[in-house]
């Protein structure tokens, strides 16, 4: 005989699984609104890191919203209730590949990769989250990863590839994490690895237990992890290092337009007046010029393109050999310009060429201004064969303003585009070098 009652008591229990896992994937999506509604508001989705993860949030919801019909749809017999199934099913692969790329993308830029290491991690996170893709989309059609039967979605053949694909993504990043702890705080260390294992202990109870829905509610605790104890943090620390790039701005603008500098352009443009006219309006023109770009420095927040940054140094160089003739020369080897760089970045390095180096000899000198690519970097030199920064210091002021200057200069390219300069100075001149990595992908 049967047992009526076992069968029974079998049913409500699956009936009471899925109204869990319904429930379960319903308050993941109510979890994964709030760093969504945080991330839109006070437009603080306009910073690329904060875009980055407000696309982990939105793949996420995709994905639970893929994930609900596997349970609400009891009878799939019917063709329309299997290509809802087969629609939401492919919706979830999709979005959890996206969930994994945002996020690959949303850790390289908060460990501040540059060069090769940025490109490979991401080249490879790409492929593999694409492979997924790919086989969602085609699934419905060919039962790779998943097909639709009367009784519902059953896992295909090439199953496997929807786990593996999450395994090398999660462990790709806890290796990362691993190898860059040193630009992180034990708290992110710690809150980093719980986001990669959360979810990689869920999909694993998830894949031995059919029925069991986790991983949802695993991603969507995880997002809110990362929310409170990273993302909070490094707002404060975002802000707090604006108002400090604020001031730096400021130090460098006043530092280039001190009284001096500006009694010495109105002199010269007054000569030239009487001696030159037409040369003294292109002067007046580019004495503007030079005036309105630091101004304009102040209300600039981001890095700026280096052609723009370029034709600054050019104006203030047009003013200072109008002064000087032939002791200033100037050669430009300019082999690229698609890269970015903090406004005020070259004026105050050039300044220091002209005035502690070429300017200290009575013969005066040349200034080489280059720009190459190498090795996925953006190189920049400013080369003087003027005395040497050890000799000009004999003779200057050079440990105030031009110290101050240098600094300043250093940690605005570490902070906004995290790039390095190197100064190398000897008795027959000084070389500036900037290395700028360079966006590839």
């Amino acid at each position: 005989m049967y047992d009526y009652r076992n069968i029974e008591n079998k049913v409500k229990q699956l009936d009471q699984m899925i109204i869990a896992n319904i429930s379960l994937d319903i308050f993941s999506i109510v979890l994964s609104l709030v760093p969504i509604v945080y991330l839109l508001s006070s437009h603080r989705y306009k910073q690329r890191l904060n875009q980055y993860f407000l696309g982990v949030s939105i793949s996420n919801i995709f994905m639970i919203i893929g994930d609900l019909p596997d349970w609400i749809i009891r009878d799939s017999s019917k063709p329309s209730m299997k290509i809802t199934l087969s629609v939401s099913s492919a919706l979830f692969y999709i979005a959890s590949a996206f969930v994994l790329y945002f996020f690959a993308r949303y850790i390289s830029e908060y460990l501040k990769l540059s060069g090769k290491e940025k490109k490979g991690f991401l080249t490879a996170i790409t492929i593999v989250c694409s492979v997924q893709i790919f086989f969602a989309i085609v699934s419905p059609f060919t039962g790779a990863i998943f097909y639709v039967t009367d009784i519902g979605y059953q896992r295909g053949s090439l199953f496997l590839i929807s786990q593996l694909v999450p395994l090398f993504c999660y462990i790709s990043f806890t290796v990362l994490v691993i190898v860059h702890r040193k630009k992180l705080t034990r708290r992110e260390v710690m809150f980093f690895l719980l986001y990669i294992f959360v979810p990689l202990g869920g999909g694993a109870i998830q894949m031995l237990l059919r029925g069991v829905a986790v991983v949802n509610i695993g991603v969507a605790l995880a997002l809110l992890f990362i929310l409170v104890n990273i993302q909070f943090e490094h707002e404060l620390a975002f802000r707090r290092q604006e108002q400090e790039l604020a001031e730096l701005r400021i130090d460098i603008m006043l530092s280039q337009i001190q009284p001096h500098f500006l009694y010495n352009a109105l002199g010269t443009i007054s000569h030239l007046c009487k001696r030159d006219p037409e040369k003294a309006q292109k002067t007046i023109k580019e004495f503007s010029l030079f005036l309105r770009a630091n101004m304009d420095s102040l209300k600039t927040r981001s890095p700026i393109p280096f052609e723009k940054e370029l034709d600054h140094v050019m104006n203030y160089l047009y003013l200072e050999q109008q002064r000087f003739q032939d002791r200033l020369r100037i050669v430009y080897d300019i082999q690229i310009t698609d890269f970015f760089i903090p406004s005020l970045t070259l004026q105050p390095l050039v300044e220091n060429a002209v005035r502690h180096g070429i300017l200290k000899k009575e013969e005066g000198g040349v200034i080489t201004i280059r720009t190459k690519k190498e090795k996925g970097q953006a190189i920049v030199t400013i080369e003087d064969n003027g005395i040497g920064i050890k000799r000009a210091g004999k003779y200057s002021n050079l440990g105030d303003h031009a110290h101050i200057g240098i600094e300043n200069v250093r940690t605005r390219l570490l902070e906004m585009v995290n790039g390095s300069m190197e100064i190398e100075s000897s008795d027959q001149g000084t070389t500036v070098t900037l290395r700028i990595p360079m966006e590839e992908l």
